[in-house]
């Protein structure tokens, strides 16, 4: 995998984010933090423990500058400027994100493009589908709608191997279980 940055720039996308946010002009430490907060609107919350060591290595980088402000009122602040050296490894950076983006939304494009289902369903009738899909799984084929009726008929062929994946982790105050199977070279029948 590429790095979002050519190696030799060494700079991690959090120190990439630092950047952009910095381009829009100067600004201290706690506030970066808030910022990006609400860049990313829940999907990564920062934190001072991850943000202030990007923004010494991008200051000892020369990629940001550093300024301190004696406050009368409240805690003195570290301010954080962006450096024309900072902004040429923005650009570079941006144009390597940019590439990434477009593999992200090509994947997006063929994901939305699958058929899928989603529904809230009794434990016994889960069960009960996911025994008669082992079932069918025994035989060379099987039409999807003969575990679940609501999905639209599909047959496909099933090879001797088949990769099983079972991913997990908690989502929110629940969990959340994916079952997966793959194979290569599957063919739709009907």
């Amino acid at each position: 995998m590429t790095s979002i940055l050519p190696r030799e720039e060494k700079i991690s996308p959090v120190q990439m984010w630092l950047l952009f946010v910095l381009s829009d002009g100067p600004d201290y430490g706690y506030n970066l933090i808030q910022r990006l907060d609400r860049m990313f609107a829940g999907y990564w919350k920062p934190k001072a423990g991850t943000i202030y060591p990007a923004l010494d290595k991008l200051a000892s980088e020369g990629l940001v500058s550093r300024s301190h402000e004696h406050r009368e009122e409240g805690l003195d602040r570290r301010n954080y400027t962006i450096t024309p050296q900072g902004e040429e490894a923005l650009r570079k950076g941006m144009g390597r994100w940019s590439q990434v983006m477009e593999h992200v939304e090509l994947y997006g494009e063929r994901h939305r493009a699958l058929r899928r289902m989603k529904k809230e369903m009794p434990r016994g009738e889960l069960a009960d589908a996911l025994i008669r899909f082992g079932e069918l799984l025994k035989g060379p084929s099987f039409n999807v709608s003969n575990v679940l009726p609501a999905l639209e008929s599909m047959e496909v062929e099933v090879p001797e191997n088949v990769v099983f994946k079972f991913l997990y982790a908690p989502e929110g105050d629940g969990m959340e279980i994916e079952i997966e199977l793959e194979w290569p070279n599957s063919k739709k029948l009907t």
